[in-house]
């Protein structure tokens, strides 16, 4: 009896855990920033640089391999991004935009790889040239380092850790500009297997890193009713369009809607947007088994837990029993 009380709740158990969770990532490597001159006093664990015009700043990285085998590790220069999760993306591979004055990205120059003899450091020397003018602003990328596999040997799930230095450089001009944000497009796009949501994008267009800027979003029907409402904070990155998701929780008809947006950014800094979006009725059938599909797997664990609960529960009941006969 008790063996099979036990095969029934490694059974059970086994449909509520997601084992990719447990999944352990190890590193045979690690990434060290070695600064420059003009390193902003204090900050020791990412590159934070003061614009020095006609200056040439020379820095460098450090990277250990851990490993008993010599290893080849690819390094890449992105824009800090403020991606759909609302967390500054370093590994975002994108060009940056040709309008953008300062490209970062191509100011700053590294080696492409690096090889590393086994249990050993190796330097990796980089440079970051600035124009002749002052700079207003703030710059932000990041330096991705990841080990390098063969195309061959990769495997369609990988666990390779990737290391993310950002690399910020801030205006000689202390005064940063006043910061602007442009709503651009609104969709509706699948959010996640079980999730919609209403895609709100948006464009930091100056050279401001906007910190703990709150959002507060409404979605309403045409008849004014309150559909859904929304609120976070997040960090935008300088000259950045990212998408703000406002996730669908309700079962919805087709129709018409409307979305507000409140941001506001410190005391002084303040935006309002509104548009409107139809949902057509494939759009909404589509929303609302996604909905009820979520719905039916969140009953469904309730009920394994209750299960599960139970024949322990009993089991110890049972054992309680045989002891005390």
């Amino acid at each position: 009896m008790k063996k099979i009380v036990i095969t029934l709740v490694l059974l059970l158990m086994s449909l509520m855990i997601d084992v990719s969770a447990f999944a352990e990532t190890t590193s045979g490597y690690s990434v060290s920033p070695i600064f420059s001159e003009h390193q902003t006093t204090g900050i020791e664990n990412f590159f934070d640089i003061r614009w020095t015009p006609l200056a040439t700043e020379n820095f460098s990285l450090r990277v250990t391999n851990n490993t008993d085998t010599e290893q080849v590790y690819d390094i890449q220069i992105n824009k800090a991004r403020t991606n759909k999760n609302g967390i500054i993306d370093y590994s975002d591979v994108t060009p940056e935009d040709h309008a953008t004055l300062y490209k970062l990205t191509e100011m700053v120059q590294l080696p492409n790889e690096v090889t590393v003899a086994p249990n050993s450091s190796q330097e990796v020397a980089g440079t970051l040239v600035f124009p002749e003018k002052d700079f207003n602003g703030i710059l932000m990328a990041g330096i991705h380092v990841s080990e390098k596999k063969e195309e061959n040997n990769q495997s369609s799930v990988s666990n390779t850790v990737a290391y993310n230095i950002p690399f910020v450089v801030r205006g000689n001009i202390d005064e940063r500009p006043a910061p602007s944000l442009e709503l651009s497009e609104l969709n509706v796009n699948k959010f996640s297997s079980d999730t919609y949501s209403v895609d709100v994008t948006l464009d930091n267009v100056g050279v401001n890193l906007l910190k703990e800027v709150q959002f507060t979003a409404e979605i309403r029907d045409e008849k004014g009713q309150l559909i859904t409402t929304q609120k976070s904070k997040l960090d935008i990155t300088p000259e950045t369009s990212f998408i703000y998701p406002i996730k669908l929780t309700s079962d919805l008809k087709e129709g018409n809607y409307s979305m507000s947006l409140y941001v506001q950014h410190n005391d002084e800094n303040k935006w309002n947007f509104t548009k409107k979006f139809e949902l057509s009725s494939e759009e909404a059938k589509e929303i609302r088994g996604t909905t009820k599909k979520k719905a039916t797997d969140w009953l469904k664990y309730v009920i394994i837990s209750v299960i599960v609960t139970f024949i322990v529960s009993s089991c110890g009941y049972i054992s309680f029993k045989r002891k005390n006969r």
